[in-house]
């Protein structure tokens, strides 16, 4: 049975399309294609479920028609439709919903990789996010933030920003590359980086001596099911 990556890979290799050329076609990025392609979401360890939106750039960047785009993943019509877009739900029970992007999971641990690329976009609601605020979301991978509610697999939605207050939960960059979920802590110039599990020990960061960047404030932590 085919999957929505199979029959990307199809078509790169029938038409000869490189990765980045099929990523800039779609406007899909080029990570969330590897993803595709490989069928596994790295937060979880198991088969990825595209979205609707997700579907649609395919099918405009393969020709394929959508609806037989749909037909050639087979069985995964059942799955894909069951958990094809939070927005139907949404709307199934009136509730107020806007797309953010979503970017490669955030580590709720030592640190880990944050890819600066867009994935896809994911509906969220709107109830007491901001019109004037702009946002983003990851989900959690990780166990050190567990005593603050956040555990692997949830959905984090963070309001950019470049800076926060001392005790808040933030996404932070560290060195470049490296991204985490974290109590942010501020102190005579000190800025420490706190887990909220008492088995990891708190990251501290000079500002004058690293590479830091506050990235945004948590505002919503979703569970997923």
């Amino acid at each position: 049975m085919k999957s929505l990556g199979d029959i990307i890979k199809e078509f790169r290799k029938t038409n000869k399309i490189s990765m980045d050329d099929f990523a800039e076609k779609s406007g899909l990025s080029k990570a969330y294609i590897s993803m595709l392609e490989k069928n596994l979401n790295p937060s979880s360890g198991k088969e990825i479920i595209p979205s609707v939106d997700t579907i649609s750039k395919v099918s405009k960047a393969t020709g394929i028609e959508f609806d037989d785009l749909f037909n050639q993943l087979g069985d995964q019509l059942i799955t894909v439709n069951a958990k094809k877009d939070d927005s139907a739900i949404y709307e199934s029970a009136e509730i107020d919903y806007i797309h953010v992007p979503l970017y490669s999971p955030i580590c709720c641990g030592n640190g880990g990789f944050n890819d600066d690329s867009i994935l896809d976009y994911i509906a969220i609601p709107s109830d007491n996010l901001s019109t004037s605020a702009t946002y983003f979301a990851q989900f959690a991978k990780g166990d050190s933030m567990i005593d603050a509610g956040i555990f692997e697999g949830d959905l984090l939605v963070f309001e950019k920003t470049s800076q926060i207050n001392s005790g808040e939960i933030g996404c932070f960059c560290i060195d470049y590359n490296d991204a985490v979920c974290k109590k942010f802590v501020q102190n005579s110039g000190m800025i420490m980086l706190k887990a909220m599990n008492s088995a990891y020990d708190p990251i501290v960061v000079d500002p004058s001596m690293s590479h830091f960047a506050c990235l945004g404030k948590l505002k919503v932590s979703i569970k997923r099911f």
